[in-house]
């Protein structure tokens, strides 16, 4: 946030002024890479810490002054300085990915190996899962979250599981590192997994119900480094994936219909990418974060759900003092796409289907935030500060 009393009708008010002015438009020749930007988030990002020090005891989230966390449309407080701190230290245990499900948000904490999860209309964090090893990659839908550890993949309820949690597929030691991808429609997971030849990566799939057995579904064999999933929701529609790199073997989002038979090819959405990595699928739109290894250049891409696609950056302007660096953890809820750019330490909003301006944002100050997720009126996102954090700011 550009302060902790901004109000959403004035940053309504702003970006459609600056919609309006001519717009800068990215030197991507110029951009360093993000060191040096996640050298000044960290900066920012202490005194992020210090400002919601308050709202991080107990995990309430500073709910004291002003709305109470539950109040219908409105994310409270609105009284940081900065982002709300809602679990830090110990009770955020570094978290990792992070999503919403159902009325809760829930991560992967890899320094307690547990899922926790967080009740934002009370601000009370608990273990969801209380013993995981080495939790990774975490999904959300239908009210079932899935997740990655160190001995396979599970499932848990979000509402709980206090029976524990069910194996869907049991990983021999080092397996679980070649996982880079996992999504969920609450019937189905879907995972990639890559290896080091870059010429068989996968693209598997099995029932949450049912688990995987002895083998899951193999729905797209012989991929080159397959990153992130992203699938529909419900029984119908898309799979969409990436495959990172540049150059014609790599640099690809693809696409699969859920009810594809045995053997179907998956379409080629845009080619000739420069290394995409997260991706994100809205009703009728595909979009996903790249950025060079070098540093060289990143952005944030979209196209229409159609094969060949006219990809087109998501946000062609951004402001002379916030550059986008290193992009990451891209979704979209209704309308609009969140994401974080790790290397400014911002957390960003434009609508789906393209900025008019600059992007919104709607938190800076931030140690390299890893994910976001978006839950009723607020924005989540893990931030490394102070040995990793869980924050949120109005969306």
């Amino acid at each position: 946030m550009r302060g902790g009393s901004t109000t959403a009708a004035q940053r309504g008010a702003a970006l459609a002024l600056l919609a309006l002015l001519p717009g800068c438009y990215i030197d991507l020749s110029g951009l360093t890479g993000g060191a040096a930007g996640g050298a000044g988030g960290a900066a920012g990002g202490a005194g992020g810490a210090a400002g919601g020090a308050g709202g991080a005891t107990g995990g309430a989230g500073g709910a004291t002054g002003g709305a109470g966390p539950g109040e219908p449309g409105r994310c409270a407080p609105a009284d940081c300085d900065g982002p709300c701190v809602v679990a830090a230290a110990e009770e955020a245990g570094a978290p990792a990915a992070i999503a919403a499900a159902g009325p809760h948000v829930v991560w992967t904490s890899r320094a307690g190996d547990r899922v926790r999860r967080l009740d934002p209309a009370t601000g009370a964090v608990e273990d969801l899962v209380s013993f995981t090893p080495s939790p990774g990659l975490l999904a959300a839908a239908g009210g079932l979250v899935v997740w990655v550890a160190a001995d396979g993949l599970w499932r848990c309820p979000a509402d709980g599981c206090a029976a524990g949690a069910t194996s869907l597929l049991a990983f021999a030691p080092g397996e679980a590192e070649a996982v880079r991808g996992l999504a969920t429609d609450g019937r189905h997971v879907y995972w990639t997994r890559d290896e080091p030849s870059g010429t068989a990566g996968e693209l598997l799939r099995c029932p949450v119900a049912e688990g995987c057995g002895a083998t899951p579904e193999l729905l797209a064999p012989s991929q080159s480094h397959p990153r992130r999933v992203a699938v529909a929701p419900g029984d119908a529609g898309d799979v969409v994936w990436v495959q990172h790199g540049t150059g014609a073997a790599f640099g690809q989002v693809l696409r699969l219909d859920k009810g594809a038979p045995p053997g179907a090819l998956a379409a080629q959405i845009a080619v000739l990418l420069d290394f995409p990595d997260q991706i994100a699928l809205g009703d009728t739109d595909v979009l996903w974060t790249w950025a060079h290894p070098d540093g060289s250049a990143a952005g944030v891409s979209r196209c229409d759900l159609v094969e060949p696609c006219a990809a087109e950056p998501l946000a062609p302007q951004t402001e002379p003092a916030r550059p986008l660096r290193e992009p990451a953890a891209l979704v979209i809820d209704g309308a609009d796409a969140y994401w974080a750019d790790r290397g400014a330490g911002t957390v960003l909003r434009c609508p789906a289907a393209g900025c008019p301006g600059y992007p919104e944002v709607l938190a800076e100050g931030l140690t390299r935030p890893a994910a976001v997720a978006v839950q009723g009126a607020c924005v989540y996102a893990v931030d490394e500060a102070d040995g990793g954090r869980v924050v949120r700011v109005p969306r």
